[in-house]
This record gives structure tokens, C-alpha cells and sequence, in this order.
């Protein structure tokens, strides 16, 4: 009997050539598509998916599946799935995506307008959130991170039903004190996603900053997306996060950069406990660590430093590195990184305590892909020096390999593929790291006309990034 694994993979949004008026009206604009990214985890057998799409509630047909498509995917490789090449996908199809895979496989989803970003008034746009495997899927669920006409910004909230029964859904919305201010319930069919889009929540106040519980009678799986006026290049930042269940009480966050070329890192903690507690970040940047202590923060309540604005501790601290965040009570994080001059700008999940291991998967990299380049960023979690070896592959071409990496304990190690050589130009794959040592890691892509100067200048939010997946 053939087994099947499930990754619910977009979650949220798959778009089709959107325009967004109906249900996604907003600040957020435009018409926007989809692209996501499958790799098959297995090291000696093709791997037989079939994708499934269903049609998001508020539409005609939710809940309907609206196109099924079946693909394999050779052993150890990645393939991209772009919305507007299904020649059977509805024109305008708004929902989310089931994959199911006879091996084990790893997703990542792109949403992204469809500007190609040629001036300063039509800027790209474009954030990655991860594939959820079904085990990952939970009946609450938290976002550190929802906005409401705060200082330009907004943010929606995609939930996804991922069982075959009816779910009830309720969104409670929390303020920057704790407060449970507002609560929104929703009905969602088998597999369907419904979008909360805070600016569309009547009840909530104007300049809301806060976070969110989500709570269902069934297994659910989330993605946040916040975003910028997107009125010109300097506002066109397009944040993408995964939404979290049960936290822990220390996570590791591989990347964070303070006064970096221009770039700046931000972090949300949110209480996911019982009680309230305090919460300690210890930074490590090059061979020095830096320790910081938040406030007491509720449960359900958000808490962050901006390193714009940075803490005491911080003060003359430049460069990227990585932090480990402490406290009493479970908790969960993102972690943002943005250039404000320029508009970009990404989000990541940190990775809670145990989740570590010595193999990370990264479904899509790319080095001068019509001018986009990746880098990863891996932390070593243990508490001993450790050596790493990266395997990137691509169908059609040798593996690139680079070994000897090593990482100290608790530091990060970084590669940009726009300077690995033997990768050359269009490659689009993917990357194994493995290590001696425990370690999480991420990937982020954006486009570098100094790297490949064949597609012209582009101005906009081309930086994205997402987890990469622990084996």
C-alpha cells in the first residue's frame, strides 16, 4: 500500500491573477500571483505528489477544489510551481493548496505582486511563508505581529482548515498591553482558507498594533502577511510569516543585523503561556555576546525590540549575527529585517528548543535567476564548536558541494550564492546542509542587479525569506 504525506503547503493565499477589490480590498492593491517551491526530502526515490486547490470562503465556490495537478519530483530535487502556467486553474482564483507526496517532501510558497518592478511607482512586491506539514497544523494557534492602519501598515491573517470536516474558527485580537479587545468567529470548509484582513475589522481600533490567538475545533494552519502603503518603492515592503502553535521556553533566531549596509532587525515575542512572564535575548555577534531584558509581558501579548532604535545593551553594535531568547513561559517569535530607504524588508519565525537537528532543507535558492540571488544563514544550537558541509542541487546539473564549514557554538555561518562560483548563473534549486552539531537555519533571495545586470534596475520589496526545514 503506497503511504501518503501531507504538507499543507500555501496555507493562506494562492493567488491567480487577482485583482484585489472583492474580498482582499485594502491598502494592499494591485494583482497579485503565486509561486511556490516542493522538495523532495528523499535521498534515492522520486517522489509522486498531487496538488490540490480549494477555492477560499468568501468566493462563489468555496470550499470547492477548483484543479488538481499530479507531478513526481526526482530524489534529492526541487521543483517550482508558478499560478499563472496552470492552464486549468480558474482565472482569478483566490485559496489554498493540499500536497500530497508518497516520500517525504518540503514547501515553500511566494505571493507577489505582478509589477515587475521597471519605476519607482510600480515597485515589487513579494514575501515567502513555509509549507505546514500536517503534523505542524493545531486547534490554537498564535501571530506575533497584526497591524490596522498603524503609521501605513496593515496586515491580514489566512486561516486554513486542514481536515476534511467543517471548522470554527475565532480570531482573538490582542493590543500592546495584553488586552483581549476583539474577537471574530468564522465558519471554514474542509480544506478552505478564510482571510481576516484587520482593516477590514470594523471593531478595531485605528493604529492597532498588537498580536493574535486563533483558535478552531479543528486542526488549523496560518500565515500572516503585513505590508506598507506599497505607494512607491520606499513603501513597498511585503512581510510574510507562518503562524505558530505550542511555543517553547528558549528559541534560537539564526539572523539578526544591527546598522548592516543599511539594514536593520526587529523582534516580536509573544507569550503563549498561562502566565505573565519576562523574556531574555542573548545576542552573539562575532565572538561577543549581549544580553537584554524585556519588561513583564501578558499572555497573548507581543514584545520587541527595533535595533533602529536599539536597547542599552546594543549601543555601538554593528554587523549580522544571531540571538537566543529566553523565559519562564512558552513563547514564540518572528524576527524582521528591513531597509526602510529602500523598501524591503522580511520576517522569519524563530525555531523553538528541540526542534534542532543536524540536517536543514532549503526547497528553493537561486544565484543570478533573472537577477535574484539567495543566501543562507545556518546557527549552531549546542554548546560545542561544530563543521557543516552544503550540498546545493539543481535538475540537470551537478551538485555544487562546500565542506569544511566551521560554525562556533551558538554563532551563525552565512553563504551568499551570488558568490559561489561553481552555481554559475540561472541556477534555481535547492540546498542540504548537514552538521556534526545541532543547527537551524534560513534562507533569503532578493534581486541584485550589481550581481546580474542583464534584467535592468528594479526598485521595490525583492528581499524575501523563509525557515528552513529540519530532517
Amino acid at each position: 500500500m503506497r503511504k501518503w504525506f501531507r504538507v499543507m503547503l500555501v496555507i493562506g493565499l494562492v493567488i491567480a491573477s487577482l485583482q484585489l477589490t472583492a474580498i482582499l480590498a485594502g491598502a494592499q492593491g494591485g494583482t497579485w500571483v503565486s509561486g511556490f517551491m516542493i522538495q523532495n526530502q528523499d535521498t534515492a526515490s522520486t517522489a509522486n505528489i498531487t496538488i490540490k486547490f480549494y477555492w477560499a470562503e468568501g468566493t462563489p465556490n468555496a470550499g470547492v477544489l477548483a484543479y488538481t495537478l499530479s507531478d513526481t519530483i526526482p530524489a534529492r530535487q526541487a521543483k517550482s510551481y508558478f499560478t499563472p502556467s496552470f492552464t486549468g486553474l480558474p482565472e482569478g482564483f483566490i485559496g489554498s493548496v493540499v500536497v500530497e507526496s508518497d516520500k517525504p517532501v518540503a514547501a515553500i510558497m511566494n505571493t507577489q505582486a505582478t509589477y515587475d518592478g521597471a519605476t519607482t511607482t510600480t515597485p515589487l512586491r513579494v514575501g515567502t511563508g513555509s509549507g505546514v506539514l500536517g503534523e505542524q497544523a493545531g486547534g490554537t494557534m498564535y501571530v506575533t505581529q497584526a497591524m490596522k492602519t498603524y503609521y501605513g501598515w496593515n496586515s491580514y491573517i489566512a486561516v486554513q482548515n486542514t481536515t476534511a470536516d467543517t471548522a470554527s474558527v475565532t480570531v482573538h485580537y490582542y493590543d500592546a498591553n495584553g488586552s483581549d479587545i476583539l474577537q471574530n468567529t468564522q465558519s471554514l470548509h474542509p480544506y478552505s482558507t478564510y482571510v481576516f484582513r484587520q482593516d477590514a475589522e470594523a471593531s478595531l481600533p485605528a493604529s492597532f498594533s498588537g498580536s493574535a490567538k486563533i483558535i478552531g475545533n479543528k486542526n488549523l494552519a496560518v500565515i500572516c502577511n503585513f505590508y506598507n502603503a506599497g505607494t512607491d518603492y520606499t513603501t513597498a515592503q511585503f512581510h510574510s510569516f507562518n503562524g505558530l502553535g505550542a511555543g517553547a521556553t528558549k528559541l534560537y533566531a539564526p539572523r539578526i543585523v544591527k546598522d548592516y549596509y543599511g539594514y536593520q532587525s526587529g523582534l516580536r515575542v509573544q507569550n503563549v503561556g498561562g502566565s505573565a512572564t519576562t523574556v531574555t535575548v542573548q545576542y552573539t555577534f562575532g565572538a561577543s555576546t549581549y544580553t537584554q531584558t524585556s519588561p513583564s509581558i501578558n499572555p497573548g501579548q507581543a514584545w520587541g525590540p527595533y535595533m533602529g532604535s536599539p536597547p542599552p545593551e546594543l549601543v555601538g553594535v554593528t554587523g549580522s549575527g544571531s540571538a537566543t531568547i529566553s523565559a519562564a513561559q512558552s513563547v514564540i517569535a518572528t524576527i524582521n529585517e528591513d531597509n526602510r530607504s529602500l523598501g524591503q524588508g522580511i520576517t522569519y519565525n524563530a525555531f523553538a528548543d528541540g526542534t534542532a537537528t543536524t540536517t536543514v532543507l532549503f526547497p528553493q535558492v537561486t544565484s543570478k535567476y533573472y537577477g535574484y540571488c539567495s543566501g543562507i544563514q545556518v546557527q549552531n544550537v549546542s554548546t560545542n564548536p561544530g563543521t557543516a558541509t552544503v550540498v546545493y542541487s539543481m535538475a540537470g546539473r551537478s551538485d555544487v558541494t562546500v565542506s569544511g564549514i566551521s560554525i562556533g557554538a551558538g554563532q551563525s555561518w552565512s553563504q551568499f550564492l551570488g558568490d559561489v562560483a561553481a552555481l554559475g548563473s540561472d541556477f534555481n534549486g535547492s540546498a542540504v546542509v548537514t552538521c556534526d552539531r545541532s543547527i537551524v537555519g534560513i534562507a533569503n533571495m532578493s534581486y541584485r542587479y550589481d550581481k546580474d545586470a542583464r534584467y535592468g534596475v528594479k526598485y521595490g520589496d525583492s528581499f524575501t525569506a523563509y525557515n528552513g526545514i529540519n530532517k
